[in-house]
């Protein structure tokens, strides 16, 4: 149960920095440092990126695999700046505006939040 937790609040953290367009909170919550070289993803972080993309997946009515494939250069990059070209591409990807994706990923967090 600790696991799921822990995968939940970093999930949760990881989805504010989405929507808040911060790298250094990104980093803090992935362990990595601010503007370092992003790392493939380990098997511990992907239960968490799960979660996101199920939730924003839900939020959006489109497919997981839609919203994963959407969402993973942001991922990969374990950073996203709301106004960088690779979250509007994500928004274009989805057929949504960056705005409705940032309200998305703010709503997945909330949803994560409350299910721990």
């Amino acid at each position: 149960m600790r696991h799921r937790t822990r995968m939940i609040a970093a999930a949760a953290a990881v989805t504010a920095a989405l929507a808040a367009g911060s790298t250094v909170a990104v980093a803090a919550a992935t362990g990595g440092k601010p503007g370092a070289p992003a790392t493939t993803n380990s098997a511990s972080e992907k239960p968490g990126h799960d979660a996101i993309v199920a939730a924003v997946a839900r939020e959006l009515r489109v497919s997981t695999a839609r919203v994963s494939a959407a969402l993973q250069p942001l991922f990969a990059a374990g950073r996203a700046d709301t106004s960088s070209p690779a979250f509007a591409a994500a928004a274009r990807a989805l057929g949504v505006s960056t705005g409705q994706l940032q309200t998305a990923l703010a709503h997945a967090k909330q949803s994560l939040a409350q299910s721990s």
